[in-house]
């Protein structure tokens, strides 16, 4: 499975930052994924470039970004 995809998918579910991305593919018995956190961001990114998914800060008492699809 393409983690792009996979990050749609729960994306199309809820925003998520990508910590919140990495405990879901973590704590999930159906999508079992073995990569590193940096494939996630990266994969972010990507797909933020090509305007799949866009992003909004959200200001906590740390600062975190929600990826939007």
């Amino acid at each position: 499975m393409s983690i792009q995809l996979a990050i749609l998918g729960i994306l199309s579910w809820k925003s998520s930052t990508g910590y919140e991305l990495k405990k879901i593919f973590e704590d999930s018995s159906f999508m079992y994924w073995s990569g590193n956190n940096n494939q996630i961001y990266k994969a972010l990114m990507n797909m933020e470039n090509n305007v799949f998914v866009s992003n909004e800060v959200v200001h906590q008492d740390n600062f975190q970004k929600k990826y939007i699809p």
